[in-house]
């Protein structure tokens, strides 16, 4: 019984632990160049204006001109 209690304890901690130690989850959604912010990949109405670290892309609010 207190075996299950442990891995249940384990299961229920391990996400917010492991979040912690992803060196990818403090570069997304970190500001970066012109207000931008870093993502994995810019949205259909954003452009991307520079690189972050870990291949993302710095995107900012706008269409690009043709």
């Amino acid at each position: 019984m207190k075996l299950l209690f442990v891995m249940l304890a384990l299961l229920f901690f391990w996400d917010p632990a492991m979040a912690g130690l992803n060196p990818l989850a403090a570069e997304i959604h970190k500001k970066c160049y012109r207000n931008g912010i870093c993502r994995l990949e810019c949205y259909t109405s954003e452009m991307l204006v520079a690189n972050c670290g870990f291949q993302l892309e710095c995107c900012v609010k706008g269409n690009p001109d043709p």
